[in-house]
């Protein structure tokens, strides 16, 4: 068996066999911090800047593509934001998340789709120039804008569940000693 040959497989054979069994356990919810949300996208969006901006203006084909990588990795994070499960807490009102088995199942599919790529830029024959350059600014520019729409609709789904617990707080509140509900 030539091990030199499978050597490359091993990390991201672990890190799928990690993933699976941990979309296979209970996940224990995490708090949401509204503070820390945008910390990771927007230290993403300035690399993805910072790498993108010393290269020449792309044409308008591989501008049209990188639009739609930019789309489909939006729609996957605005998509992986809908197999969290919210929950808030009745006392504090600190809403937490919750990963379920399908969230974890989209991050192997899209190691695998990663995979598939990587198949496809070295045994289908595109030549390590600006091709590889293009599909690793595609990957990147695929990773932000899913990060950065995971963020905003986390926001988004976080916000309206504190905003309902408020509501709740003040309509089942009981009345004060002087017979009115206390206002929010």
């Amino acid at each position: 068996m030539d091990w030199n040959a499978l050597s490359p497989y091993f990390i991201p054979l672990l890190v799928v066999a990690f993933l699976v069994r941990r979309a296979m356990r209970e996940q224990k919810p995490k708090r949401v911090r509204f503070t820390r949300l945008w910390l990771f996208p927007a230290i993403l969006l300035l690399v993805t800047w910072g790498s993108l901006s010393r290269e020449s203006a792309p044409d308008f084909l591989l501008g049209a593509l990188f639009l739609l990588v930019i789309a489909i990795g939006s729609a996957i994070g605005w998509y992986r934001v809908h197999t969290l499960e919210f929950s808030v807490d009745p006392e504090s009102g600190k809403v937490s998340a919750r990963a379920t088995q399908l969230g974890a199942l989209l991050i192997v599919g899209l190691i695998a789709l990663r995979w598939g790529a990587e198949f496809a830029l070295k045994k289908l024959g595109l030549n390590a120039g600006n091709d590889l350059v293009h599909a690793s600014d595609a990957m990147l520019l695929l990773s932000t804008s899913m990060y950065v729409a995971r963020s905003v609709h986390t926001w988004i789904r976080a916000r309206a569940l504190v905003a309902a617990h408020r509501t709740n707080l003040v309509t089942s509140s009981p009345p004060s000693e002087h017979g009115q509900a206390p206002k929010a």
